[in-house]
Parts: C-alpha cells; sequence; structure tokens
C-alpha cells in the first residue's frame, strides 16, 4: 500500500484496529462519538490516520469499545507512544516528503533491519560522494525539482541515527555483485565505497553478504526490499519495498512470512560475511 500524504503509519495502524472495533460493536461514526465523548470528525480522523491520538485518550476508547486483549493494547499504546515522538528527521518536514519521514521513523526505531539491495549500494552504507552520484542520477527526469544536497543531509542523517550512541540495532545486508562491479564516477570514488562496506561490515551488530554472480538465478530476483522488526515490545514488523514513484509497506503476516523466507533463502546462496569481505577487498585491489 502506498504512503499517503500526512498519514503515518502507526497512525494508520491504530486507526485501522478502532474502525475495526467499533464496526465489531455495531456503531455508527456518530453513535461512537456519542461515547467516547468526542466529536465525529475527530473520531473519522484518528480512524482514518490523519491524527495522532494521544496514549491516555487510546485507552480510554479502548475501554469503552471493551476491548480486554491486553496484547492487543499494548500493541496499540505502543504505536500511540511512539508516533508522538520527536526525532532527527523532523527537521525536514518541509523539505522532504511525510512518506520518506515516517519510514525515518521506523528505521530509528527498529530493532533489527533486514536489506536486500541487488543492484546498488544500500543508503545504509552509502559513502557521501556514492550517495550523491546515485540521487542526482536516479530517475531524473521525475527528481528535476529535488534538493539534491537536502536528501544527502537526511541520508547522513540515518547513517549517523544507526550508529548513535546507545542504540542496539541488528543489520543483515545482502548486496549485490553488480553493487560491487557497477559504480560510475572517479576509480577514488569506487575505492573510497567499498572501503566505507569493509569498515561498516566489522561494526559490532552489522552483517555484510556479497550474493555473487555465480549464485545466479534466486528467489530475490523480482528486486529489493527491507524488513524492519520494530521496537521496543511489544515489536511489530514490516517490509518495505521501493520503486521510483511509490513505496509501500506490507504487513500482512502471511506476506511477511514470505518475505522471511526469501531472505534466508538468499543469505543461502550469498557469500559467507568472510568470503564476502574478501571479495570486496579483490575488488578494491582491482580498483
Amino acid at each position: 500500500m502506498a504512503y499517503e500524504q500526512r498519514k503515518a503509519y502507526r497512525r494508520r495502524k491504530i486507526g485501522d484496529a478502532l474502525r475495526q472495533f467499533r464496526e465489531e460493536r455495531g456503531l455508527t461514526q456518530g453513535e461512537a462519538a456519542l461515547l467516547v465523548d468526542r466529536s465525529a470528525s475527530s473520531l473519522s480522523a484518528f480512524e482514518n490516520g490523519y491524527q495522532s491520538i494521544r496514549p491516555r485518550d487510546l485507552l480510554y476508547i479502548l475501554d469503552e469499545y471493551g476491548v480486554t486483549d491486553a496484547a492487543e493494547r499494548a500493541r496499540l499504546l505502543s504505536l500511540a507512544r511512539q508516533g508522538r515522538q520527536y526525532g532527527w528527521w523532523h527537521t525536514f518536514e518541509q523539505r522532504l516528503e511525510p512518506g520518506v519521514l515516517d519510514f525515518a521513523s521506523l528505521e530509528s526505531d527498529a530493532l533489527r533491519i533486514r536489506i536486500f539491495a541487488p543492484s546498488w549500494v544500500h543508503g545504509l552504507f552509502q559513502s557521501e560522494d556514492y550517495a550523491r552520484q546515485i540521487i542526482t542520477h536516479s530517475g531524473v527526469a521525475l527528481r528535476s525539482t529535488r534538493d539534491v544536497e537536502t536528501e544527502i543531509e537526511f541520508r547522513l542523517g540515518r547513517q549517523r541515527d544507526l550508529l548513535r550512541p546507545g542504540r542496539s540495532v541488528r543489520v543483515e545486508a545482502i548486496i549485490g555483485e553488480t553493487a560491487l562491479r557497477q559504480m560510475s564516477g572517479a576509480p577514488q570514488l569506487k575505492r573510497a565505497q567499498l572501503e566505507r562496506l569493509l569498515a561498516d561490515g566489522g561494526l559490532p551488530g552489522f552483517g555484510l553478504r556479497v550474493l555473487p554472480f555465480s549464485a545466479g538465478f534466486h528467489p530475490g530476483v523480482e528486486g529489493p526490499f527491507t524488513i524492519l522488526d520494530v521496537g521496543p515490545e511489544p515489536m511489530f514488523q514490516v517490509v518495505t519495498v521501493h520503486s521510483l514513484t511509490r513505496s509501500w509497506y506490507i504487513d500482512d503476516e502471511p506476506e511477511l512470512n514470505h518475505y522471511g523466507e526469501v531472505f534466508d533463502r538468499i543469505r543461502e546462496v550469498a557469500l559467507s560475511e568472510s568470503d564476502s569481505r574478501a571479495m570486496i577487498e579483490q575488488i578494491r585491489s582491482e580498483t
């Protein structure tokens, strides 16, 4: 499903749940508004994900709807608390699209990140010069009005956030051999990016593997994706898939399981972390 203007993922998930609880009780929006002592427009804004909700207000609505499932209450309250946090990405609110900022907020709260990037170095591992080349040349016709430097600044901010003091996150990345060999620009740019990969791959909690050409056809032939396990407890999982003009959140359990299985199968045919490091070092020496 596409990112929608000003509808953050967490707000949408809370809204979907509130609508389901209301409909299960057989209430119209107007009847429910009287029950929870809110205006119909306010309740509609919650259900449609256009307005954040304070945890205490959410708790009151859940009580009035008779929702007693402790796990479900904890899940929704956790989403409400997370959605009201002010993060570094808010400084970009007037410069970047809301969906981009929403993704950064989810990424910032992730306790585990699994990345499959077959054709390019993923943004979390990009050097500044490599990022500039990617941002400048990808989708040029559609990105002509964008501020490239703002996007670079934002991407570097995501990288800094990943390494912020006190953060505990496990990152597993699989990149294609194509991403290592097909780099435009001066040789020093390519060497610097390869050295960056070697440095990042050696960080605690980071695992980096290369999918070699020799793997042939593999389960990830349809393209890149990222799996986020977002905390704190109770955690939830979401897959993000990006294209030139649109991004999707995928969170239906059967599809989540499918992406998890695909990632595991790609990892099986990828090189080990040590062999991946050796390949990167070899390509760097040839550059």
